[in-house]
């Protein structure tokens, strides 16, 4: 029997290359009179960025321009934005950039409504005040944050991952142009696309997932699948067009049917030793979907099927082709060794056994088995 469920997708998406120069149109359409252009100093050297303060300026709209947002931001770094945001008078948010820059700017524009720090907000359920709209034009294809409802934000203070979970965190627009792909560096573009797979496959691998979110996680893969490898190594548009949208989609399926262990186990690695997401979520990927593998033929039935295996065939193809994509795309050549002692195995393995998100892995995993994932996945770094 097909059990009840919620899905949830508020956010609004514009696709279509040469999209960005919407923006404008897109801010006026929400109400809006002066928006802030938040980005890192990276993207905003690049040419479309110029394009884009061309189209603000056509269109008679004062903005704002704040350039310097760092990877994985900190709460402080939220609260320092949200004060700018206040002092410069802005109504609205256009966060063009990667995950760190959208979670920052979704950061600030829930913030300053509540007239509180983002410490406060954090968990579930905080936010009482609408926030300010945001536009977000993401320039990776890989945290799908333009349509996600989880605000992801570094807390050094307490060497963790942070988030911010509510309804109100979805942006109002995402606008996808394939021409942000163009000048993205191949290690970001592989790291991206890998993040994305990995949101995708979860999805699969949760207790709670339904019809709408399988659908989305099983194109968005087969896509990856196909299209990663050129759209990484090759210049052509196709490629890249299609994985931003599967990257979308992909976070459009772990946001409804929740992520699970390899993320619960991403998180803490990332908060210890600075490892960026992307690269933790790539390392742990083929030992999580290993462990998971006795109990996901059903779910991964549909994806092999797609992909163009028979119906009986044997899920761990999909492991070979993880296997084999992060060959291609020589993503372990980019992990650099760690120096992980024992102990601090052990302590991840107990914080990640207790975080909510282990509990929607399809297969329990005890404390020895999480150490065990870990282990194996950093034995395999140090030998690449």
């Amino acid at each position: 029997m097909l059990q009840s469920f919620v899905y949830t997708a508020p956010t609004r998406i514009n696709f279509g290359r040469g999209s960005v120069d919407q923006a404008p149109h897109e801010v006026k359409a929400l109400g809006c009179k002066k928006p802030m252009l938040v980005t890192d100093q990276g993207v905003r050297s690049l040419p479309f960025f110029e394009r884009l303060e061309d189209a603000m300026g056509k269109a008679d709209l004062r903005y704002e321009i704040f350039d310097t947002v760092p990877p994985d931001p900190d709460l402080q770094d939220v609260d320092a934005l949200a004060t700018l945001l206040k002092e410069k008078d802005c109504d609205s948010l256009v966060a063009i950039g990667g995950g760190s820059v959208i979670c920052a700017g979704r950061g600030a524009a829930v913030t300053l409504p509540e007239g509180t720090s983002a410490r406060n907000l954090l968990g579930m359920g905080k936010i009482k005040h609408k926030p300010l709209p945001v536009i977000a034009i993401p320039t990776t294809a890989g945290s799908g944050s333009e349509v996600s409802g989880v605000i992801v934000l570094s807390d050094r203070a307490n060497t963790a991952i942070a988030t911010i979970v509510s309804p109100h965190c979805f942006p109002s627009l995402a606008i996808l142009d394939p021409e942000t792909l163009v000048n993205l560096p191949r290690r970001q573009a592989a790291i991206s696309g890998v993040d994305a797979l990995a949101h995708g496959l979860e999805a699969l691998m949760t207790t709670t997932p339904n019809p709408i979110s399988e659908a989305l996680a099983v194109h968005s893969c087969a896509t990856l699948f196909e299209k990663l490898r050129s759209s990484v190594l090759t210049g052509e548009m196709e490629p890249k067009a299609r994985c931003l949208v599967a990257s979308t989609m992909a976070n459009m399926a772990c946001g409804n049917a929740r992520l699970a262990l390899s993320h619960a186990m991403a998180l803490p690695l990332s908060a210890r030793f600075g490892i960026a997401h992307g690269v933790a979520a790539g390392l742990l990927l083929p030992e999580v979907l290993e462990f998971n593998l006795p109990v996901a033929d059903r779910r991964l039935t549909p994806l092999l099927v797609v992909m163009g295996y028979e119906a009986d065939a044997d899920p761990e193809w999909i492991l070979e082709e993880v296997t084999l994509l992060l060959e291609d795309l020589e993503f372990s050549d980019e992990i650099h060794e760690l120096d992980v002692q024992p102990s601090a195995v052990k302590e991840m393995a107990e914080q990640v056994a207790k975080s909510p998100l282990a509990a929607f892995n399809l297969r329990r995993a005890e404390v020895s088995d999480i150490a065990r994932i870990y282990e194996e996945a950093l034995s395999l770094m140090e030998e690449d």
